[in-house]
């Protein structure tokens, strides 16, 4: 975000929070009632929102698949579940989809990166010495991964299901390979049907399916797609494997609905979505990443301030020197520990600056340098966009103290930003959507109540922000009551 005012990261989250589940954790439904028919919070694609293991089910033995190079350690042990519950998957849901059947013939080889290059494996004929890398191999049809390196970093950083995910996009490619796909598609297009059709597998585990794997569709489902945008295009014609947002976008539509659609998915419709977005790149070639500053912190709050528009009886007080340390209505340890908050009892949007700012640094590497939060001006300005939402709100005479709270607070973010960046006040780069995505898988405090509770899911807040982003007139509207 350049020339205005932008928004970072949020608390200083941890991705391992949201990714990790006690195994003995049972799963169930979270409880609440959703306000809006339009817009469930307690969904996702008619699922319900659930907690409970992610991984390998705790009730099965793995299955014996031939792994050239495998170990049967525990990243072997868990790609083998993964590719046995795929093929299980597309042989059901090829066919349906495709009008054709399902043809097998995959050959799988696992290596480790750190091995010699005397005695490292040989995948799609080539040394994997120093491959960080998992891959589809159309020319002798194999699927393969690093154990070594890659795969135990998402494993670490984002939990059981990140290097799943990351398989079940690469057996995408042979999908598109046996399924007559385009093969003069680009590699955007590609590599977007992939992302499309690794959303479909994901959806069948979430609905318990899996013969060896789960997902719960809370922090399981999130951290499944928080590992797919870890590795987005940094620079214009790099690997194009597409934005975070662009990324995220399409593994929802097939998680959303099925890999038919997934076929569909083409250059007019890569473009038509490009087109509504914000420049991915600027001028040098790379995401554009502009450091947080006071000024740029003014513009944001003036700008707020002026798209909300509230009458001066209700506007609220912004205050920029700390976060107030006493709210009779809201629970202050909660809202303590975020850097903007809004008191109902003060009419007050408190603010953090020192906090802001560490936000929005470009954000947090995990193992193997896997970005584990994607940071930048936007992620904090945002903050400020989200909360002045919720005082918004309460001058409304709306709840600000439930799930939809938080998803207007997301919807009217999304609003701000696109109104803002149209209005030229502003000028959004793609790199600027990107954070936001990360923010609200990693953290969710753009979509919070009052009191920092955030959406469930991370579907939802997406498709709350992307609400009011892609129309600015009516998309708010289904979170109406």
């Amino acid at each position: 975000m350049t020339g205005r005012a932008v928004i970072g990261p949020l608390l200083g989250v941890v991705l391992l929070a949201l990714t990790a589940c006690a195994a003995d954790e049972r799963r169930e439904q979270v409880s609440g009632d959703a306000v809006s028919a339009f817009s469930d919070p307690f969904t996702v694609a008619g699922l319900p929102v659930t907690t409970g293991p992610n991984g390998l089910r705790a009730d099965t033995t793995g299955p014996d698949l031939d792994i050239r190079g495998g170990t049967g350690d525990q990243i072997d042990a868990l790609m083998a579940a993964a590719l046995a519950d795929l093929d299980t998957y597309w042989k059901q849901a090829f066919e349906p989809a495709f009008g054709q059947g399902f043809k097998t013939g995959l050959r799988f080889v696992s290596w480790d990166a750190q091995t010699s290059e005397t005695l490292s494996e040989s995948f799609c004929g080539q040394s994997t010495f120093r491959q960080v890398n998992a891959a589809f191999c159309p020319d002798r049809i194999e699927i393969g991964w690093d154990r070594g390196v890659l795969m135990p970093a998402l494993l670490e950083e984002f939990g059981p299901m990140a290097p799943v995910t990351v398989i079940a996009h690469e057996y995408g490619h042979y999908i598109q390979m046996i399924g007559g796909f385009d093969k003069s598609a680009s590699p955007i297009v590609s590599e977007q049907q992939a992302d499309c059709l690794s959303g479909t597998f994901i959806r069948w585990l979430a609905e318990g399916h899996g013969e060896y794997l789960e997902i719960n569709t809370g922090d399981g489902l999130n951290s499944a797609v928080a590992a797919l945008i870890s590795a987005r295009d940094g620079r214009r014609g790099q690997s194009d494997h597409g934005t975070a947002f662009e990324r995220a976008d399409a593994f929802k539509t097939g998680f959303s609905s099925g890999a038919a659609v997934c076929g569909a998915i083409g250059q007019l419709y890569v473009d038509e979505k490009r087109d509504l977005m914000p420049p991915r790149f600027d001028n040098t070639g790379s995401i554009d990443a502009t450091p947080f500053s006071e000024a740029g912190l003014s513009s944001v709050v003036a700008s707020v301030e002026d798209f909300y528009g509230l009458s001066d009886s209700v506007r609220p007080v912004v205050d920029r020197t700390a976060l107030g340390i006493s709210c009779a209505d809201v629970d202050v340890a909660v809202v303590a520990q975020a850097p903007v908050a809004f008191c109902p009892t003060t009419n007050t949007v408190s603010m953090d600056p020192d906090e802001l700012a560490l936000i929005a640094t470009n954000g947090t590497n995990g193992p193997a340098g896997l970005p584990s939060f994607i940071g930048g001006d936007f992620s904090a300005y945002s903050l400020v966009a989200s909360r002045y939402s919720v005082a918004a709100q309460s001058a409304r005479g709306q709840a600000i103290d439930q799930p939809v709270t938080a998803a207007r607070a997301a919807c009217d973010t999304g609003r701000w930003a696109r109104s803002t960046a149209a209005s030229g006040t502003f000028t959004l780069r793609g790199g600027d959507l990107d954070e936001l995505v990360s923010g609200l898988l990693v953290s969710g405090a753009v979509a919070s109540d009052v009191a920092g509770r955030s959406l469930p899911s991370g579907f939802a807040r997406i498709d709350a922000f992307t609400a009011g982003y892609f129309d600015t007139e009516n998309g708010c509207s289904r979170y109406d009551p």
